[in-house]
């Protein structure tokens, strides 16, 4: 059943956070070829490799950086998986002062960064077997959440591109789109609400993965909106 993750070799974005390294541990035990760990964090990522340096390999990466990403995609031309797993979140309310320069960073990061990342590998993965893309998105691609919209429009965005680009591209890549609910990281910290822990929600998707699964709903919360492929007017509070 793991037949895309067993042999594979996977370029993970955001592999120096909570869920990235999360990632990397689950991936170790699908058998995988090899992982490249890239992140902004060059410390955290070599420690991260020293785990198994024969198979985690760290790349630095901003994925707002399209040279950057360039360079990555020249030196992993093996990669037969995708992850796009970096995120950012900033807690922006649309009456904020700064809510535009938020809004415009969190869509850079969250949106625009994946689909640079998308297509700048979008040959290294047809050139490769059993080829995949896995968009880390969230409920909030597909529900309102209280002061956080900036945040929800920027996921939201990628939700639409991965259902766009999963029609395009299906004759080729599978494209699997997971929409995770409140994950137990920095990143929501300070939010009161039942979360899952990182390493629950990656064994799930990998799970999901193996199962050929291509929208994804890893968690209790995000259950509730399983089946569902178009945006909700919902609204959360935070």
């Amino acid at each position: 059943m793991d037949h895309i993750l067993k042999d594979s070799v996977v370029f993970i974005t955001g592999a120096d956070g909570g869920i990235g390294k999360a990632f990397i541990a689950e991936l170790l035990t699908r058998e995988v070829k090899k992982i490249y760990a890239a992140g902004i964090n060059t410390a955290a990522l070599e420690e991260l490799s020293l785990v198994n340096p024969e198979l985690i390999f760290p790349m630095k990466l901003d994925v707002t950086d399209t040279l950057e990403i360039k360079g990555c995609v020249e030196k992993c031309g093996d990669t037969t998986i995708l992850i796009n797993n970096a995120g950012v979140e900033l807690k922006a309310s649309f009456l904020e002062d700064k809510s535009a320069a938020k809004a415009l960073f969190e869509m850079k990061v969250n949106y625009i960064g994946p689909v640079d990342l998308c297509h700048q590998f979008l040959k290294v993965l047809k050139a490769n077997p059993n080829p995949a893309i896995v968009n880390i998105l969230s409920i909030g691609s597909l529900i309102l959440i209280k002061n956080i919209s900036t945040y929800c429009a920027s996921k939201s965005a990628l939700h639409l591109f991965t259902q766009a680009v999963r029609q395009e591209l299906k004759e080729e890549i599978k494209v699997f789109g997971v929409y995770a609910g409140y994950v137990d990281t920095s990143m929501v910290s300070d939010v009161v609400i039942e979360k899952i822990s990182p390493a629950a929600l990656v064994g799930n998707i990998c799970n999901d993965i193996a199962l050929n699964k291509l929208d994804i709903f890893p968690d209790e919360m995000s259950r509730k909106y399983a089946g569902s492929n178009k945006l909700r007017i919902d609204f959360m509070q935070d």
